[in-house]
């Protein structure tokens, strides 16, 4: 990890990218089977005592504790990513959750327990969170620095897959919903099975060079002293703008994604069928990584991002509605513009912008403290609050979804209008703009 430049090569972009992706995809996997097993599994295994529509509710909450533990996380490993390198940082954050995802899978449920597992099953839920928070920022800064340093005329391409992990690992959380029994032991299987991909990700994190844009300013010396505090003073307008965008696609993707299974089963789809829902769901999500690189090099930043936004919402209705009369091809064509736009275009486009709207020295935790509390306006509440709005009613109340894609549209484009237009905007210019403020 020395602090030598060296202009990357295709080959060192591609073993970044696969790096990022691959941390990532184990990271948002462990995130995503417990989105699933808190309506599954959870409810007997920890919460028997309780009536089925309130189990499923607890269990979303414990799964809403990871959310402020991702913002803690964003801002220690941040401060630790902008202070003194990427790489210890980008290791670590894995680390955390690659232990806790797998402690998940181990844990006593209530029988053994009592009151105890559900704690505990909260606890690890924090730590799966806290080491989640330090992946956006970390991949978002390498990716960029490394695709700017090399001269890559796709750079949008590059930094997309900084969140190309969210897609892997929910499909992979989507496949192990096929697991057998997974609402008794299956589940347990899953969190597992995490392990498996954490040596060969950890291995790849390990050989990463520092950042071309970083190694100069650890050698000068010309890092802040406490990044993750100053960037609030500094950038703090771009921090709430990025955060009302993203949590656009953050509800997205914990409505039609997570919260969807909830209300699949209530309308008694089987398992089979709400799991292939998913995987194509997923796979729409990926498609967006490298259709996000279209919409980076030819469209302006803002309009690109209320196409996505706008495209979404228009088909949250038609996406709700097929569901609820059982036309399984409109909810695949629906489904197809809901994710692909609203999921898989923005999380690749997520990190473009906010690459390029903080300099070097507060890159990590700048984008990384924006995406997460994006997923806390966004994401956080998202299961719950809907499964408390309409429970088991989903024939009569289905409209509270399409409802709440309005309200997350209004808040997006509210952000789209306010921030700065940055297509095409050098690294080294933001970087020279923050200089000269000194401080």
């Amino acid at each position: 990890m020395g602090t030598k430049t060296v202009k990357p090569s295709l080959g060192i972009m591609i073993a970044l990218a696969l790096a990022s992706t691959a941390g990532l995809a184990l990271e948002f996997y462990s995130f995503v089977i417990y989105g699933y097993a808190a309506t599954l599994a959870f409810p007997k295994v920890f919460f028997p005592k309780l009536p089925l529509v309130l189990a499923i509710v607890i269990g979303y909450l414990t799964f809403a504790a990871g959310f402020p533990a991702r913002i803690i996380g964003a801002f220690v490993f941040g401060h630790f990513g902008d202070k003194y390198g990427r790489s210890g940082a980008f290791i670590w954050d894995l680390i955390v959750t690659g232990v806790a995802t797998i402690l998940i899978g181990l844990l006593p449920g209530y029988t053994v327990l009592g009151y105890g597992a559900p704690i505990l099953l909260t606890i690890l839920r924090f730590f799966q969170g806290f080491g989640l928070g330090g992946e956006f920022g970390g991949a978002t800064a390498l990716l960029v620095e490394f695709a700017e340093a090399g001269s890559s005329r796709w750079r949008e391409f590059w930094v997309g897959w900084a969140n190309a992990g969210f897609s892997i690992g929910g499909l992979a959380g989507a496949l192990a919903l096929l697991i057998p029994n997974f609402a008794t032991t299956g589940w347990r299987i899953a969190f597992i099975l995490s392990a498996v991909i954490f040596i060969p990700a950890l291995v790849a994190r390990i050989i990463i060079r520092e950042s071309p844009f970083m190694a100069p300013l650890l050698e000068k010396k010309l890092t802040a002293s406490a990044p993750s505090i100053s960037v609030f003073r500094r950038y703090w307008l771009p921090i709430i703008l990025i955060a009302m965008w993203a949590s656009f696609q953050q509800f997205d993707g914990y409505a039609s994604l997570t919260y969807m299974v909830t209300f699949m089963k209530f309308l008694s789809y089987p398992i089979v069928l709400i799991s292939l829902i998913i995987i194509i769901g997923r796979i729409y999500d990926l498609a967006g990584v490298f259709l996000n690189a279209v919409f980076g090099k030819f469209l302006k930043r803002r309009v690109a991002g209320f196409i996505m936004i706008a495209v979404t919402t228009a088909f949250s209705y038609l996406f709700t509605y097929s569901l609820i009369i059982r036309n399984i091809p409109l909810v695949l064509i629906s489904e197809l513009f809901l994710v692909l736009f609203g999921v898989g275009l923005m999380h690749a486009f997520a990190p473009v912008l906010a690459s390029e709207n903080f300099p070097t020295r507060y890159r990590y935790s700048g984008s990384g403290i924006a995406y997460q509390l994006s997923a806390i306006i966004g994401g956080m509440f998202t299961p719950s609050i809907l499964t408390a709005l309409i429970g088991k009613e989903v024939m009569t109340k289905w409209f509270y979804v399409p409802l709440f894609y309005f309200i997350y549209f209004i808040i997006a484009t509210i952000a789209l209008v306010l921030l700065r237009e940055t297509k095409g905007i050098a690294l080294a210019k933001l970087d020279e703009e923050d200089l000269s403020k000194g401080g």
